[in-house]
């Protein structure tokens, strides 16, 4: 009686520090998801915030552009009415 009562409180035991166990690798693999996820949408935003830098070189760069035709032709404009 003591020993099959002994070996079942053993074996409940077992089945206690499996299911920790278990419980232990699923949040861990959860974890390692969510890490995972959130490397991933940090490596996104990184490389959109680079195409964002370089369009905005680009439209600064064609604004700039404009903005010294738009001098230029109000020079040229200038000087043609100092003709007239």
């Amino acid at each position: 009686m003591i020993q099959s009562n002994l070996l079942f409180w053993t074996v409940q035991a077992f089945i206690i520090l499996l299911a920790i166990s278990v419980g232990h690798s699923v949040v861990l693999l959860r974890l390692r998801r969510e890490e995972n996820r959130r490397r991933e949408l940090e490596l996104a935003l990184m490389e959109k915030r680079t195409d964002v830098l370089r369009q905005g070189r680009k439209v600064a760069q064609d604004l700039e552009d404009a903005l010294y035709r738009a001098k230029v032709q109000q020079e040229i404009d200038g000087m043609i009415r100092k003709e007239d």
